[in-house]
C-alpha cells in the first residue's frame, strides 16, 4: 500500500509543471504610481504579479533576488495613442524587432490605432504564448465620418467604418465589437488646425450611439479631438478620453466644468505638436533614435533652421495653456504621443511627452503617476495595472536614480517586466541598432 502510494506521489511530481521561479526585487525606492512618496521597500514578483510590497522580505526558495539599492521601481509607463506599420504584426520575430522602442524606454502598455478587425486574431494569436518581448497591446478599432479625419490614406480609410447617424453607429458597432477590440477610437473632430482645409464633424447623437454601444461591451471610447467645440461634444457623449490637445482656442471654465462632470480625461499628445523645425534631443534621447531616424535628424541639423509657421506657433502656445489650465482644475491627464507619425519616435517619445508635463507644470512625480495610474484608468485596467501592489500585474520599470524627483533618470532603464516576465534589454537594444523592422 505504501509502495503503490509513493509511486502514484512520484508520478504526479514528475507530470506536475514546474512552479514558476520568483523575483525579489530588493531594496529600491518603490514609487507605487498612485501618489505616495517613494519608499525603500522589497518587492516580490510570484505567478505574473505582485506577491508582496514590504521591508525585508526573505527570498522564497530559488527565487531569483535583483539587488535594486539606489534604484527606483515604478510601474511601468503607459502610452495611450500609438501608430504601428502592418508589417511589425506579420510574426513573432517581427513584433519583437518593432516593439524593441517601448521596451528599451520603459513602456509596458500601448494603444495601438493602425489596425482593423481582421488583423486582431492574428496579432493576439502572436501573443498569446506569452513570449514575445512587447508591451501590453490594446487594439484598437477606428470608426468616423465619411472623408473625415482618419480616412485619408487608401489603408486608413479602409480600416475606419464610416457613419453618419446613429442607426448607422450602432449597426457598425454590432458589427465591430463581436472582434473584442479593447478600445474604440472615433474620429469625431475635423479641423485642420487653420492649415488645411477642414473635414467632416461627427455630431453629437451619433457619437452618443457609440458610447452607449460601447459602455454595454465595457469597451473604453476615445476621441480625436481638436477643438473646444469637439471637446463639449465628447464630454456630453460621455467618451472615457479625448486624445489630442484643444488646439483652437483657451478652455474656459463652463468647459473645464462639463469635462469634470462628465469624467472625460485629456490626453495631449504634446509630442506631435512639438515643433520640430527647432526641436533639440537630450544624449539620453539620441542614443534611443533608430538608424533613419538619426539619418533624419543630421538632414534637418544640417540645414538652416526652418520658420515656424504662424498657425503651428499659435496651436502650440494655446495647448500648452490648455495643458495647465486642466490640470489645476482637476482633469485626469494620461499619457500619449502619436507616435508613429511624422518624427515622433516610437518609445522614447513617451518619456518626452512625460518630461513636457514637468515643464508645464507637474511635479516629477506627478507626471508619473500621469502616465501609469491615471493612464491605467481611462483605458479601465485600473484594477490590474498602472500600480505598484499586492495582486497587480507585475508590469514594472526599474530605472537608476529618482525619476521622481528628477524626471531625466527616466531615461536609465536598468530592468523591465510585463506580467512579471522581465523582457531583454539587450535584445531590443540591438534591435533599435539594426533599424528594424
Amino acid at each position: 500500500m505504501i509502495r503503490t502510494a509513493l509511486a502514484l506521489l512520484a508520478a504526479f511530481l514528475v507530470a506536475a509543471p514546474a512552479p514558476e521561479a520568483s523575483t525579489l526585487i530588493r531594496g529600491a525606492h518603490v514609487f507605487d504610481g498612485a501618489g505616495s512618496p517613494a519608499q525603500v521597500r522589497d518587492v516580490l514578483i510570484r505567478d505574473g504579479r505582485i506577491a508582496a510590497v514590504e521591508r525585508d522580505i526573505n527570498p522564497p526558495l530559488g527565487a531569483r533576488v535583483i539587488d535594486a539599492a539606489g534604484m527606483t521601481l515604478l510601474p511601468g509607463l503607459h502610452d495611450l495613442h500609438i501608430h504601428t506599420r502592418s508589417q511589425v504584426f506579420e510574426n513573432a520575430d517581427t513584433l519583437a524587432r518593432g516593439f524593441a522602442p517601448y521596451v528599451a524606454s520603459g513602456v509596458t502598455s500601448i494603444n495601438e490605432y493602425s489596425v482593423n478587425r481582421e488583423m486582431l486574431p492574428r496579432i493576439r494569436a502572436i501573443v498569446a504564448g506569452g513570449r514575445v518581448d512587447a508591451p501590453h497591446l490594446q487594439l484598437a478599432l477606428r470608426m468616423g465620418v465619411p472623408h473625415g479625419h482618419g480616412t485619408e490614406s487608401d489603408f486608413t480609410n479602409s480600416i475606419t467604418a464610416q457613419v453618419t447617424t446613429p442607426d448607422e453607429a450602432r449597426a457598425a458597432m454590432a458589427a465591430l465589437l463581436p472582434h473584442r477590440p479593447d478600445v474604440i477610437k472615433v474620429f469625431t473632430d475635423g479641423w485642420r488646425y487653420g492649415r488645411d482645409e477642414d473635414r467632416p464633424n461627427m455630431d453629437l447623437p451619433t457619437l452618443s450611439a457609440i458610447v452607449e454601444a460601447a459602455k454595454r461591451a465595457h469597451v473604453p471610447v476615445v476621441t480625436h479631438t481638436v477643438t473646444a467645440d469637439g471637446a463639449r461634444i465628447a464630454a456630453q457623449a460621455g467618451v472615457d478620453a479625448m486624445v489630442h490637445g484643444i488646439g483652437d482656442t483657451l478652455v474656459d471654465h463652463a468647459l473645464v466644468q462639463l469635462m469634470k462632470r462628465r469624467g472625460l480625461a485629456y490626453v495631449p499628445t504634446l509630442v506631435v505638436y512639438e515643433p520640430q523645425q527647432d526641436r533639440e534631443f537630450l544624449p539620453q534621447e539620441w542614443k534611443l533614435v533608430r538608424p533613419r531616424g538619426k539619418a533624419r535628424e543630421a538632414e534637418r541639423d544640417a540645414k538652416p533652421v526652418a520658420p515656424i509657421p504662424t498657425y503651428e506657433s499659435r496651436r502650440w502656445r494655446i495647448m500648452q495653456e490648455n495643458v495647465r489650465r486642466l490640470k489645476a482644475a482637476g482633469v485626469r491627464i494620461g499619457v500619449g504621443t502619436d507616435a508613429g507619425i511624422g518624427g515622433v519616435y516610437h518609445g522614447w517619445a513617451t518619456i518626452r511627452e512625460i518630461r513636457w508635463l514637468v515643464k508645464l507644470g507637474f511635479t516629477p512625480a506627478e507626471a508619473l503617476k500621469a502616465a501609469t495610474s491615471e493612464s491605467a484608468l481611462i483605458i479601465g485596467k485600473g484594477d490590474i495595472q498602472g500600480r505598484i501592489a499586492p495582486g497587480l500585474n507585475a508590469d514594472l520599470l526599474l530605472v537608476g536614480g529618482r525619476p521622481d524627483q528628477r524626471i531625466e533618470d527616466l531615461y536609465d532603464v536598468r530592468h523591465v517586466f510585463v506580467g512579471g516576465r522581465e523582457l531583454s534589454l539587450p535584445a531590443a537594444r540591438a534591435a533599435l541598432a539594426a533599424d528594424a523592422p
